[in-house]
């Protein structure tokens, strides 16, 4: 028989007392609900352009580097959702992937396509916002990944 060493019961016993504890309060006719996750590390992302310039008939590609930064060691991947937040009418805009897992330290590079779908004037400016989360796979309720966001502005051309 094997014994369960100290440090083991310990460590349980830390784990669960920090799960999230969710409590459900009446506001107002409204139920809030709060809980306490642990912050376990952040996304990142960085587009290839800032400002993408983009005439009637062409498409045009920006390249999105995600990546994601452990604020302790963790040795499992983060599912990742990348989010379009906000365009504008005026321009479609295609996510080549949108889901996948990523390791810690890894850079993963997806392409975002970019096409204007009505005409509009020449000088015409959009913000493009995409939201990127991360879900921890191991304990997803306990540990929280931050989310980040990134910014393009697209200008119709001739």
């Amino acid at each position: 028989m094997r014994k369960i060493k100290p440090i083991a019961v310990i460590t349980f016993l830390l784990i669960a007392s920090l799960l999230p504890v969710t409590t459900s309060r009446m506001h107002s006719s409204n139920v809030v609900k709060t809980s306490c996750q642990i912050p376990w590390g952040k996304m990142d992302a960085e587009l290839s352009k800032e400002v993408m310039q983009i005439s009637r008939y062409d498409m045009e590609t920006v390249k999105m580097n995600i990546s994601y930064e452990p604020y302790f060691i963790q040795f499992f991947p983060v599912w990742t959702d990348i989010h379009l937040v906000d365009a504008p009418a005026w321009l479609s805009v295609i996510i080549s992937e949108t889901q996948f897992y990523l390791q810690p330290g890894e850079v993963k590079t997806i392409s975002i396509y970019l096409k204007v779908n009505e005409d509009v004037e020449n000088g015409t400016q959009g913000v493009i916002k995409f939201e990127i989360d991360g879900r921890n796979i191991l304990l997803p309720s306990l540990l929280e990944i931050d989310s980040c966001h990134a910014y393009l502005l697209a200008i119709k051309t001739n």
